[in-house]
């Protein structure tokens, strides 16, 4: 008999940890991210420490344990002190990131930290619940599978406990792929209202007529239309920048925010001011209608930048928020064949 069993896909530590570093540079963010500056750092510096004792953990369950004493310990102590680390730098990073989650080590990972305070942090005097204790690591006990803890409580004599290396890092690495799914959830969440408060508003569409204003300009310029044709051009162009910002503003992004905008701007402020001023019969560095239409030329490209950086904002916010993977088979299907025995074939 076989039972078609159909198991969702679950995104890794490391995916997480990619998707919240892609926020976290996406230039709508950056502003909130960016205002306390030591929270920034300390964003990165958490997202470095949770991947790199993410990469300690593979090391130490991938390779052979060592037969010398002296590189057991070092794995040892390497392994539970990564982890202590590792839920520091958890519990930072969802701060940093989304102050209003609420976070707190749970039963599990509190069970790690006093597996690790209790071996490696601070074995020769440690208090909890207001009795101390001495611990000692049992040498000849060290594998990699975990470690028999020697114990002497203040008042109870002497006691063994084992300490699961292997099962405490499979375990943490589960609780931070379930905080870091938790954050990545809400942070997405938050992002689709954000683009369906602005989806309906299409910002391509303040450039919709630049052809034409660019068209009424080389006409200007060229004798072949009225005077004020020209100077409603510029105008119109100057405002549709204008009308660009303000509809960024209203979504949290600032010229200043993509590179390749605030380059455009620059790029065109000087020319626009010039052929403006020309249009309008001011004093202007421009002093002739053939030099004037190379200033316009030099401007229709910028404009028609603007104009696809625009049109891939809307396409951007006609889209619900990237996953955190996008794996090729989201739903993985699993065919267990059992065999059904006869009964009277039992013996």
């Amino acid at each position: 008999m076989q039972t078609l069993v159909e198991f969702e896909y679950m995104p890794t530590m490391r995916e997480l940890s990619n998707w919240i570093r892609d926020y976290g540079h996406d230039p709508r963010h950056q502003p909130r991210l960016f205002a306390d500056r030591f929270c920034w750092h300390q964003l990165w510096t958490a997202m470095d420490v949770i991947d790199d004792v993410d990469s300690a953990m593979t090391a130490y369950l991938h390779n052979e344990f060592p037969d010398d004493t002296g590189e057991k310990y070092l794995r040892i102590y390497g392994a539970l002190q990564g982890l202590f680390i590792q839920q520091d730098a958890l519990l930072d990073l969802v701060r940093a990131i989304h102050p209003a989650k609420g976070i707190r080590l749970n039963d599990v990972l509190k069970d790690i930290r006093e597996a690790r305070n209790a071996s490696v942090g601070h074995p020769t005097q440690l208090r909890r619940n207001g009795v101390l204790s001495a611990h000692g690591i049992v040498q000849h006990s060290m594998c990699k599978d975990g470690l028999e803890l020697l114990s002497y409580p203040e008042k109870d004599g002497k006691m063994f406990q084992y300490n699961p290396v292997r099962k405490l890092i499979e375990k943490q690495r589960a609780e931070a792929v379930r905080i870091l799914s938790e954050v990545v959830e809400d942070l997405r969440g938050q992002e689709e209202i954000h683009r369906a408060q602005f989806r309906e508003v299409k910002v391509m569409t303040v450039f919709d007529h630049v052809s034409y204003d660019f068209e009424k300009i080389f006409e200007e310029v060229r004798g072949d239309s009225p005077r004020a044709l020209g100077t409603w051009a510029v105008d119109h162009l100057r405002k549709s920048l204008d009308d660009f910002e303000t509809l960024l503003k209203a979504r949290g992004i600032g010229i200043d925010s993509y590179a390749s905008i605030e380059y455009l701007y620059d790029e065109i402020e000087h020319p626009l001011t010039e052929l403006t001023k020309f249009i309008r019969r001011e004093p202007s560095e421009i002093l002739s209608n053939k030099s004037a239409v190379v200033f316009a030329k030099a401007l229709q490209p910028h404009f028609a930048e603007l104009r696809n950086i625009a049109a891939e904002i809307d396409q951007e916010y006609a889209s619900a928020p990237e996953p955190v993977v996008q794996p090729v088979h989201p739903h993985v299907q699993v065919v267990i064949t059992t065999t059904v025995m006869d009964k009277e074939s039992n013996p």
